[in-house]
């Protein structure tokens, strides 16, 4: 019997080439699609789940409030906080905590400058279960002055030396001994380690005599993660944690008017539901993966709407092989038997070809969706387990319908020509093209959404001019003759005739200060009065060199004199002091790190960070060679020979330093990345579905032109025209597509509108968003539908009726 389906389906495609490519590619295009999004959004959701004990992580994030108003959220919060937990509730097992270096790692004659090092608490690989590969792992990180290394840093200072027992550098200054070797975090960890040295280290650099002197609530930039036992209720604990806060800071608190909640974050939410201060790297979005997540499942559906419409639409044709099979004795069941047989065949095919090209288009789409996504997807069980439910599911889901209709056909009825399409065919056929164009017109509204939203986001005036700007990273290693290096070298660069000004500071656009300083305020005002303001650093050239606006007051000078005691305050700084005008806050005095500073300027504000966050309120103190980023501005395009020449006044004045540096409209631009990746993911699939439809919408209109062949005839016997005719058939698309813009306009509305809450600056979702994408579809729809119509009106309207 399954030999006979079997035979009965080859000459079925055999006969229809075109439909079944048609048909075909519609469903491996759709597999295809849902396939790669599906890879993306499992990578997603995979972040860290392979820490062995990860069920039973939490990161303690803190909010602290002004006033009653949040001002920040960390996820980097304070230091004290994790030894509190560990001593004051016995469900917290044990904690890490971290916080980041800026180091240079040398060995030997080796040395590099390291992003991922971290000063990380002993009990890291016990609290996470992750062993070291060399090493011991519960005293590894124990005690000062220890080092572990992840196994490409290791293989990049000591090649195939084993590290264990050898000492390195740190910034030209400390010496560590290598005690571990760790395997490389994986990909899908929100974590960027490839560094950890001792946390006890850290508390003799800062002058602690031990790590319990850093249990303090008042110093944020700290990670940290605790290990809940087993039988922890996390909601409980989380509830008990105000009371003790109100215990243990509620009269320092009280005393400034402020507030610290702190919350657990599972470690496997991380890395898309947290987009706080101090994270390791920029995190995904679970919106944003759920939202492509809806754009698969819809590009699927329309591929199975496109096989159930076109499967249906050709019942006429196949009216009379059901009659024929009915009148020699076929059963209605075994009728429905071959048509799902018909269309598992077709969705295996689909599958099998979906997954070669899945395998084929991979590389690719990790490079568009930024993710190293990689083929691990296929060598798990339960990927194939899926499969085989994507070809059973969609051979029901897409043949069921179809079956039932072409089984139920009357032999006598057929067989004698009286047969045609029932309204109620008619009608799902109609729904079913409604509602493929919904989704189109939904999809390609969030296209443009997307779009220019980023496009207006990067086509804003800045306040600050990142263009033609390198920078380099202030040297690690230096002595008491910093400062008077820094003056040569910056004196050197600008006898260069490409230079245009060479500035210092802690920060440069297109990232947040690194310094958060609370209990600021104006002196006049009271203790309680005291707020948080970000810091950044800079000497007297950094506000001419980037063109920021002075709106009041001065900037600093070149002299020098008493700057230092000198500050300057963004326009929203100003506000967030309470100054009623800006000029009021010229020559007023503010207390902060224990000292009185004057301030005597106020700049424009300007976007230090992109555009998805509002200005938040800068203050910016003087230093003469502050540490961090040296800015140099240029005025030639030829610029990578100047680096040579930078490279060398460099060399010669800090030795033992790399000479790294970057260009700061591209670091800037990096802030809109995952957005523009997004945006670019998003298109494509879009476009996509739209094409899938379009293809459904062609097969579709064949066979109405087809059907409605004799129609056309007498039509054009009686006198109608090319274009009446064109205008007759359109029509019920037309209407069609009017239904579907009426339905998915709010509802992309809505859904779009959600989206843009998430930018502090965001576009207006204008008439013309949605009007122009819908006027597209019409017109594709139209194109699409005119062309077998068009065919069908010219035809010799004698040859269309010669067998009438």
């Amino acid at each position: 019997m399954i030999q006979n389906y079997l035979t009965a389906v080859w000459r079925y495609i055999a006969r229809n080439r075109a439909f079944t490519i048609i048909n075909l590619s519609g469903l491996i295009i759709g597999m295809t699609a849902f396939m790669l999004i599906a890879q993306y959004v499992i990578h997603e959701l995979s972040y860290d789940t392979f820490w062995h004990h990860g069920k039973n992580v939490y990161r303690v994030h803190l909010d602290r409030y002004d006033k009653g108003e949040l001002s920040t959220r960390w996820a980097a919060g304070c230091a004290g906080i994790g030894p509190d937990l560990k001593t004051n509730f016995p469900e917290v097992n044990k904690y890490v905590r971290m916080t980041g270096s800026n180091a240079l790692l040398s060995y030997g004659d080796t040395f590099f400058r390291e992003e991922g090092v971290y000063y990380t608490s002993e009990d890291f690989f016990e609290v996470f279960g992750y062993s070291l590969a060399a090493g011991v792992d519960s005293t590894a990180l124990k005690g000062l002055n220890k080092i572990v290394l992840s196994r490409s840093l290791a293989r990049k200072y000591f090649g195939e030396e084993n590290p264990l027992g050898k000492t390195m550098r740190n910034n030209g200054r400390e010496e560590y001994l290598v005690t571990g070797v760790y395997e490389d975090l994986p990909a899908n960890s929100h974590m960027k380690i490839d560094v950890m040295l001792s946390f006890a280290t850290y508390a003799k650099l800062v002058g602690m005599s031990n790590e319990s002197e850093l249990n303090q609530w008042q110093w944020d930039g700290f990670l940290t993660y605790v290990q809940l036992n087993d039988n922890a209720n996390v909601t409980e604990l989380e509830a008990k944690l105000p009371a003790y806060v109100e215990k243990r800071e509620g009269e320092e608190l009280k005393r400034f008017n402020a507030a610290m909640t702190f919350h657990f974050m599972p470690i496997t939410n991380i890395h898309l539901d947290s987009d706080y201060i101090g994270e390791f790297k920029a995190n995904g979005s679970r919106d944003s993966t759920y939202f492509l997540l809806i754009v698969a499942g819809l590009i699927l559906v329309i591929a199975w709407i496109n096989y159930i419409n076109l499967s249906t639409a050709k019942s006429i044709e196949r009216a009379r092989e059901v009659g024929v099979r009915k009148v020699m004795g076929g059963y209605r069941w075994q009728l429905i038997q071959q048509f799902l047989v018909e269309s598992l065949v077709l969705n295996t095919l689909a599958v099998v070809a979906a997954v070669a090209f899945v395998l084929l288009l991979t590389p690719w789409f990790s490079t568009l969706a930024g993710r190293a996504i990689g083929y691990e997807l296929f060598q798990k069980n339960l990927f194939w387990v899926w499969m085989v439910l994507l070809i059973f599911g969609g051979s029901i889901l897409s043949g069921l319908y179809p079956a039932f209709v072409l089984s139920a056909f009357k032999p006598v009825e057929v067989l004698k020509g009286r047969f045609k399409n029932t309204n109620q065919g008619v009608v799902f056929r109609k729904g079913m093209v409604i509602l493929q164009f919904m989704a189109s017109i939904a999809l390609i509204v969030g296209t443009f959404t997307v779009y220019h939203q980023i496009r207006f986001m990067r086509n804003q005036k800045l306040g600050v001019d990142i263009d033609q700007t390198i920078v380099l990273r202030t040297p690690n290693i230096t002595d008491s003759t910093y400062e008077t290096k820094y003056e040569v070298f910056k004196n050197a660069l600008n006898q260069f005739p490409e230079v245009a000004a060479v500035s210092a500071s802690t920060s440069i656009p297109g990232a947040s200060p690194d310094w958060n300083a609370g209990g600021i305020r104006r002196l006049s005002q009271r203790e309680d009065e005291q707020k948080q303001y970000r810091i950044i650093m800079m000497d007297h050239d950094f506000i001419p060199s980037y063109g920021l606006e002075i709106v009041a007051g001065r900037s600093f000078s070149g002299d020098g004199t008493n700057e230092e005691a000198s500050v300057l305050l963004n326009e929203a700084a100003v506000r967030h002091m309470g100054f009623e005008k800006l000029e009021l806050a010229i020559d007023d005095q503010i207390f902060f790190w224990g000292d009185t500073f004057r301030i005597v300027g106020v700049l424009k504000n300007y976007r230090q960070e992109s555009l998805k966050k509002d200005f938040e309120p800068l203050i910016f103190r003087y230093n003469q060679a502050p540490g961090g980023y040296y800015s140099i501005k240029f005025n030639t395009a030829e610029v990578q020979t100047s680096l040579a020449r930078f490279e060398n006044e460099w060399k010669q004045l800090f030795p033992g330093n790399p000479f790294n540096y970057f260009f700061l409209d591209d670091h800037y631009n990096k802030q809109y990345q995952a957005d523009q990746q997004f945006g670019k993911v998003f298109g494509i699939f879009s476009a996509l579905a739209i094409f899938i439809a379009c293809l459904g919408l062609f097969g579709l209109s064949s066979l109405t032109a087809l059907q409605r062949t004799k129609e056309i005839g007498v039509r054009k016997v009686l006198g109608a025209s090319v274009p009446s005719i064109l205008r007759l058939v359109s029509r019920d698309y037309v209407l069609l597509m009017g239904v579907a813009i009426a339905i998915a306009t709010p509802i992309t509305w809505w859904i779009m509108n959600n989206w843009l809450q998430e930018f502090a600056n965001r576009i207006v979702l204008s008439w013309w968003i949605f009007a122009l994408p819908s006027l597209a579809v019409i017109i594709i729809a139209l194109v699409t539908v005119s062309i077998h119509t068009l065919r069908a009106a010219r035809t010799n309207p004698a040859t269309s009726l010669r067998y009438e």
